[in-house]
């Protein structure tokens, strides 16, 4: 049985960006603001990972500038689900040849943080069309 890891990440987007999704959100639904873009990292290991373990894999994890609490409604931006990422591949064969051998697989989402408000549903697609490519990602209502 496998386990799986959630580790909070270093932030996702720069302030000019946020400012730029910001612009276009508010053409869509002007009370909806995108307040925060956060890496979330998820490790598939075949055992609990011994302390040492941790630590090494916290390190390979620790990287760019640190993100604020986000605050608001949630929106998590994910591999498509049952593909693998070149971003997995990479940070998997990484944290194997960094002894990690119970690391099956570590992935990268983004979690989205919005204010002003619940959109319409007839709305809600265009927003999330904002924050990841359909053909490429999915979205998730939560990191469960």
């Amino acid at each position: 049985m496998s386990l799986i890891l959630k580790l909070r990440g270093s932030r996702a987007v720069s302030a000019f960006r946020l400012d730029k999704l910001n612009s276009r959100l508010a053409t869509i639904q002007p009370p909806v603001r995108a307040v925060a873009a956060e890496h979330w990292h998820f490790v598939e290991a075949e055992r609990a990972l011994t302390a040492r373990e941790t630590e090494v894999l916290e390190r390979l994890l620790r990287y760019g500038e640190p993100a604020p609490a986000g605050e608001g409604r949630m929106f998590l931006s994910v591999p498509r689900l049952g593909t693998i990422s070149p971003w997995s591949s990479k940070a998997t064969e990484l944290a194997r040849r960094c002894g990690l051998e119970a690391v099956r697989r570590v992935e990268r989402g983004t979690a989205w943080f919005f204010s002003g408000g619940r959109p319409p549903d007839s709305e809600s697609h265009r927003i999330l069309e904002l924050i990841h490519d359909r053909m490429t990602e999915t979205v998730l209502g939560s990191r469960s």
